[in-house]
């Protein structure tokens, strides 16, 4: 039996158009005829990934790509897509772990990204060979030179705790859960150093996380910040870290931390394990996207004087509804700047192998439309044995990421 080959398949719309492409393996026809019965030949340009690799990406306006995850070494690994070449490809790679000397990542462990191209931050959790790991490193990026740091003093993570991270004015900020399925946040404040806290046990109010609980994060302005999870019940809850401004009584101000329990505005419960997704508004209001029960796309929006909730699967093309997702599957959504519109992704559970490999759900003006990109592009199988990642980002248009299973 052939031996299973995982890699990352970039799905994307440019100028209108969709298209894919695996960024581990160029397509190079055979020299002797282009169209010669043997077909394609396909030449590896950068490690493959393992399975149940973590993934995660970065890009810019001009469509400079950053996607980063882990080898068969459980190296993290970064992959460059550089628009300036003559034919703009993928180009190049680095593995951390040998390049400079960065931890392994620890088996299953998710990766998260935070600020642009040329000054990134890349989150996992390592493998811990020397001191049993599970705790948050952080790699640095300053003009394409890289070095790392481990919060060794950082509770460790459980086995499979989610991770996320935000940047705000003040520093840097990475979530995790440990070992007592607590809400762990990590800070980076530059000069100072790491630190952490246990917002479980330290925020007034805040409910234990599902074991099976997935984090995601936003932070804005100089210190706002917003997190994500499920409680055990599958509720979604909000965490907010509030900059308070100066009053006459108060001059200067201060900061708080607040827990809101969304279901108490109609959201409804999540599918175990579904890790939500948030964006922001250009007014700076988060809204949250996760699965239900049904395994349908819900959104939960702040319209800054209260909650709304929209159940964009079932309601959408007109109430014909999107299909479901597939266990294992969560939401990836990104923000169109500007327009107001929101494109979600997710893996689908078609009755065919291969029919809704990848959707996309598009709202606009409270109106949402589906679009089956897996059988409409006859995108390669998804990673199945263990449930691939999904992520996305916005350049000149959409790009998703999810691991391929050959």
């Amino acid at each position: 039996m052939a031996e299973k080959v995982f890699s990352i398949i970039e799905v994307a719309e440019q100028d209108g158009k969709w298209g894919y492409s695996d960024i581990n393996f160029s397509e190079r026809r055979t020299p002797d005829s282009p169209d010669s019965d043997g077909g394609p030949a396909w030449r590896q340009v950068s490690p493959v990934a393992v399975a149940g690799s973590g993934l995660a990406a970065a890009g810019s306006a001009g469509d400079d790509r950053r996607v980063y995850y882990q080898d068969l070494d459980r190296s993290v690994v970064g992959t460059a897509y550089e628009p300036s070449l003559p034919d703009g490809r993928w180009t190049g790679y680095r593995v951390f772990t040998t390049g400079i000397g960065a931890p392994s990542a620890a088996a299953g462990s998710a990766l998260a990204v935070t600020g642009e191209i040329g000054d990134l931050r890349v989150h996992y959790l390592d493998d811990g060979r020397l001191d049993g790991g599970r705790r948050p490193v952080r790699l640095e990026e300053r003009s394409r030179e890289w070095t790392y740091t481990v919060c060794a003093d950082a509770p460790r993570a459980s086995p499979i705790s989610p991770l996320a991270a935000v940047t705000t004015g003040q520093g840097e900020y990475v979530y995790y859960l440990d070992g007592r399925g607590h809400v762990v946040e990590v800070s980076w404040l530059g000069a100072e150093g790491w630190s952490f806290a246990d917002l479980t046990a330290g925020v007034e109010g805040c409910p234990t996380p599902s074991p099976l609980s997935r984090l995601t994060a936003a932070g804005r302005g100089a210190d706002s910040r917003l997190v994500y999870f499920l409680d055990g019940n599958d509720r979604p809850v909000q965490l907010e870290h509030e900059v308070v401004e100066g009053t006459k009584k108060n001059p200067e101000g201060g900061v708080v931390w607040r827990v809101q329990g969304l279901s108490a505005y109609g959201a409804p419960a999540a599918a175990a394990g579904s890790r939500p997704a948030v964006v922001l508004t250009a007014e700076g209001h988060p809204r949250l996207y996760y699965l239900d029960a049904d395994r349908m796309v819900v959104e939960v929006g702040f319209n800054g004087r209260g909650w709304d909730v929209d159940h964009a699967g079932v309601d959408a093309d007109d109430g014909a509804g999107a299909p479901a997702a597939a266990d294992g599957s969560s939401p990836a959504a990104v923000a169109r700047t500007g327009s107001g519109a929101v494109q979600v992704y997710y893996l689908g559970a078609g009755p065919r192998k291969g029919d809704d490999h990848l959707i996309e759900l598009r709202g606009s003006g409270g109106a949402w439309t589906v679009r089956r990109l897996g059988a409409e592009l006859d995108l390669p199988d998804v990673a199945t044995g263990v449930p691939s990642p999904i992520t996305a980002i916005c350049t000149s248009g959409p790009r998703v990421y999810y691991t391929s299973e050959e």
